[in-house]
């Protein structure tokens, strides 16, 4: 039986289209039919525009050459990137029908090339800790992580194949492990951020979610930065991976850590060369400077909202600006003392390793709906800012997703691309 449109990867709708075997409309309708029967379960969307995407995906089914590497597909936007018609909220009753009146780069970019946007993904509060309303998709009493939630939600409920995200801390990478997603946070800087609404401006990083590795070259693509190939051929040789357990390892659930190592010995099997490679002593002290960091900016970033409407904060929100407060200059600076320090040792991992492969969580989506997971897998990372994949793989005891995470050095999110398609297919 042939795939349902809304269930296709951005990579294979986007062949069918070029292909004249495939309409953006009829991709459109089968995204807006899927919505229509799960959303009052799921609840991932925040705004949707079906008249627009209709529209403009008329307008696409009308053009002799396909317009760009997303020509007809459907983009999910998390609600903290602005949007020129629809309300961007950041999930706060502080800008409950606040329409800013034009696009964020990100979104002009994506539209440019060929993208249609759906509508407008929930975010938890401020992109915080403050959950919001979306339920994890394959057990609805389960989280979907944060802050990201509505965009991965949407892309693992076949809503909409493509969802941006954005991540301080872990909010791209676990909501991707969470849901069952391929997840992409890219170098830090890689994306121009204007019209995202900033959290903390030294991590904040753009990324999305999909459904295939290849996917992510083809949004890639949109900014100029991999080929638009939706067909790649593969790497030269196996990659060499260097299995890091990091020095938070006995935080895994046992399952998860299990599961990492059979990932490492299915790619052995495969051919690539895998090896250990442990992070020094010191980064236990990384997941305080991220926090130092993250904290200290958010008093700042939300200075405005605290001073005219802290009322309005949720307790968690309350608790960040505190926790900020408390941060002092000097260990502001300290803190990203030690994210130069380990990103000078981090350089001896890449004269050994291409990747680097490690836990995406601690394990399966916990239960409930008002935490939305620990980010300790993912925090060190963003503060040293470099590119992160998350890909599925297997499922937990409760039959909940799991995932393994891929990690390269800054500013080769390409390479790392190629290398996640090879990775992939040997865990497929």
């Amino acid at each position: 039986m042939a795939k349902s449109p809304n269930r296709l990867s951005a990579s294979e709708a986007v062949l069918r289209m070029a292909q004249k075997r495939l309409k953006a409309r009829d991709l459109v309708e089968a995204c807006l039919d899927r919505i229509e029967a799960r959303e009052g379960q799921v609840h991932a969307w925040e705004a949707l525009d079906p008249d627009g995407a209709r529209k403009r995906a008329d307008v696409l089914d009308k053009r002799s050459r396909p317009t760009g590497p997303l020509h007809g597909i459907p983009l999910a936007v998390k609600d903290i990137i602005a949007t020129k018609t629809m309300p961007t909220t950041c999930g706060s009753p502080i800008y409950r029908d606040h329409v800013v009146g034009k696009d964020a780069d990100c979104v002009t970019r994506l539209v440019k090339a060929g993208a249609i946007v759906l509508g407008k993904a929930v975010t938890t509060e401020f992109a915080g800790g403050h959950a919001g309303k979306t339920h994890n998709p394959h057990n609805l009493r389960h989280t979907p992580a944060g802050s990201s939630s509505g965009s991965a939600a949407a892309v693992a409920d076949f809503m909409v194949p493509v969802g941006y995200g954005t991540q301080t801390a872990g909010s791209v990478i676990r909501p991707g492990a969470f849901n069952g997603v391929v997840a992409y946070k890219g170098s830090y800087g890689w994306a121009d951020m204007t019209g995202i609404k900033a959290y903390a401006p030294f991590l904040d990083t753009l990324g999305f979610f999909a459904r295939e590795a290849n996917d992510l070259a083809l949004i890639r693509a949109a900014y100029g930065h991999a080929p638009a190939d939706p067909i790649p051929g593969p790497p030269a040789r196996p990659p060499r991976i260097g299995l890091i357990r990091t020095p938070w390892w006995d935080i895994a659930e046992p399952y998860n850590r299990k599961n990492i190592e059979e990932a490492a010995r299915t790619l052995r099997a495969a051919g690539a060369r895998v090896r250990e490679w442990q992070a020094p002593d010191n980064w236990a002290n990384l997941m305080q400077a991220q926090h130092r960091i993250m904290t200290k900016e958010a008093t700042q970033s939300y200075a405005k909202e605290r001073a005219r409407s802290s009322h309005l904060f949720s307790p968690i929100m309350h608790g960040v600006m505190e926790e900020g407060d408390a941060v002092s200059r000097k260990q502001y600076a300290d803190a990203k003392k030690r994210r130069r320090t380990a990103l000078a040792q981090l350089d001896d991992a890449w004269t050994r390793f291409d990747i680097l492969l490690a836990p995406s969580a601690k394990g399966e989506a916990p239960s409930g709906l008002g935490n939305t997971g620990d980010p300790i897998f993912n925090r060190f990372w963003t503060l040293l800012g470099t590119p992160c994949i998350a890909l599925p793989f297997n499922t937990g005891p409760f039959g909940l997703p799991l995932s393994v995470q891929l990690v390269g050095a800054r500013g080769t999110d390409d390479q790392l691309i190629a290398w996640a398609r090879w990775v992939e297919r040997k865990l497929s």
